[in-house]
Order: C-alpha cells, then sequence, then structure tokens
C-alpha cells in the first residue's frame, strides 16, 4: 500500500511540473476524475432503468455527495470533518440545481440525449462544486493551508 501511495502523489508531482496547477488542483481533478465516473455511472444506470433525469440527477448526487465528502475532504482539502457535511451538502444542493437546469436548457435547445446532455455537463458542473467547496466549505485560511504541505514527497 505504501508503494502504491508514493506512486499516486508521484503523479500528482509530475501532474502539477507538467501543468503548472497547484497541487490541491491537480489532487482535485485526479479525484473529481473519480467522483464523476461514479456520478456518471449511476446517472446512466438510473437514465437506463427508466427514472427521470430531474431524479436521476437527484438519486446520482445525494450518492455522490457521500463518496465525495470522502475524496475531497480528506484528499483534496485535507480537511475532513463532519461538521462540514452540512455546508458540502448545501453546496450540492446549488450544484443539482446547476445540473438539473443545465439539462432544462440542454433539452429545450434541441438536445434530448440525456446521456450526452449529462457529459457535456461534467466539466461545468465539476468546476461550480470545486469554486463552491473551496469558497464555502474547506475555506482554512491561507496562512493554515501555507503550513500545512498537502504531498510532502517523504509519505508514510
Amino acid at each position: 500500500m505504501k508503494k502504491l501511495k508514493e506512486l499516486f502523489f508521484w503523479g500528482i508531482r509530475l501532474g502539477m511540473k507538467i501543468t503548472g496547477f497547484s497541487e490541491q488542483f491537480v489532487l482535485f481533478l485526479v479525484m473529481g476524475g473519480i467522483n464523476t465516473v461514479f456520478y456518471y455511472a449511476l446517472y446512466s444506470l438510473l437514465i437506463y432503468a427508466g427514472l427521470h433525469y430531474a431524479a436521476a440527477v437527484g438519486i446520482a448526487t445525494v450518492c455522490g455527495v457521500l463518496f465525495n465528502f470522502q475524496t475531497f475532504g480528506r484528499v483534496v482539502f485535507k480537511d475532513f470533518q463532519m461538521r462540514l457535511l452540512g455546508r458540502f451538502v448545501g453546496v450540492y444542493v446549488i450544484v443539482y440545481a446547476a445540473n438539473v437546469a443545465g439539462l432544462k436548457i440542454l433539452e429545450t435547445a434541441g438536445l434530448e440525449n440525456k446521456y450526452i446532455a449529462g457529459a457535456v455537463l461534467v466539466l461545468p458542473v465539476a468546476l461550480l462544486g470545486y469554486v463552491l467547496n473551496k469558497t464555502f466549505v474547506f475555506n482554512r485560511s491561507k496562512a493554515e493551508s501555507e503550513n500545512q504541505p498537502l504531498a510532502p514527497d517523504n509519505r508514510d
């Protein structure tokens, strides 16, 4: 497990060098990718099962929130405290509303395929979630964040 963790953070550091992005943002992209696969697979399964898109988004969002709270809190923002769950849920209420509104807008614009419409919205909705989480949930002070490196070279 230690080797896997070392390999993971080696990849994160490589991603930082290649992109010039902060470690937190590279971790967000990686964890966001994992979260997105989880969410979109569940959303697609629910659409396939015949659920209305609003219900599919709702169920997938609730399940995704619980999964995302773990990955974002522990890995990306390094601030996993259960007291933050209420704000995290609040962010995802906004994300849910934006996602459903986006699906309705795309449907109105003529994109009726819910699989494609859901895929089109993945990135904008994920970025909205990142900004809202960084601003309202995991918003430790800058000095506090700078004193705690996220992924040092020597990991346990």
